[in-house]
């Protein structure tokens, strides 16, 4: 019969070492959140001014084509220029050329924080990979070193390296065992020397 698969039924196992994860983690996301947030808004802000700034250069251009050469336009010239004004702020979504500048200042400004936000993460994943990359990286040595016969090798980690708990009951291992097998091996010795000679 096979034995039935292991599954957690809790999650937290150690609240400290887990709490300080989800701090970590949750702080940087939540930065990163409002730095969406504000890169929402200000591509908003940029969308308006930008619609505002051509809507703007576009009727001057109608009222300078209709009224050009006149010192004093007639009302027809100005019911002509207010029609062909009319006429561009109902097409003004489907202009061709204000959809790409459109395109290129929304480009720019989500370009941009996409940029700064795949920066981010990757100094966060590679600070905290460090930090917890440094103490396995240690442990592995410490217990080649055990592995080899050597019991009193150290193990020392940075200050604000993570399993810093560890490292001190494996410290702690390894002393203990060292003595202990000194100690048998200390009594093998008195146990060898102290047998009598076999004729």
């Amino acid at each position: 019969m096979s034995k039935p698969a292991f599954s957690r039924k809790a999650f937290f196992i150690d609240r400290n070492i887990q709490g300080r994860y989800m701090i970590t983690f949750l702080i940087p996301m939540l930065v990163m959140l409002v730095f969406m947030l504000l890169t929402l808004y200000l591509a908003s802000q940029t969308i308006i001014s930008t619609s505002s700034k051509i809507m703007k250069r576009e009727i001057e251009n109608i009222i300078a084509t209709e009224t050009q050469d006149q010192l004093e336009p007639t009302a027809g010239q100005y019911a002509k220029a207010m029609e062909q004004i009319r006429a561009k702020l109902r097409d003004f979504g489907s202009i061709g050329d204000i959809k790409k500048e459109f395109a290129g200042t929304l480009l720019w400004v989500f370009g941009a924080g996409i940029l700064l936000v795949v920066l981010q993460i990757v100094m966060m994943t590679v600070f905290f990979s460090h930090k917890l990359a440094g103490p396995v990286y240690r442990f592995e040595k410490a217990c080649r070193s055990v592995i080899n016969g050597h019991y009193n090798d150290v193990i020392y980690l940075r200050k604000g390296d993570q399993m810093l708990e560890l490292s001190l009951l494996l410290n702690e291992a390894f002393q203990v065992s060292g003595k202990r097998i000194a100690e048998m091996e200390a009594r093998i010795k008195e146990l060898e020397g102290g047998a009598p000679e076999s004729k």
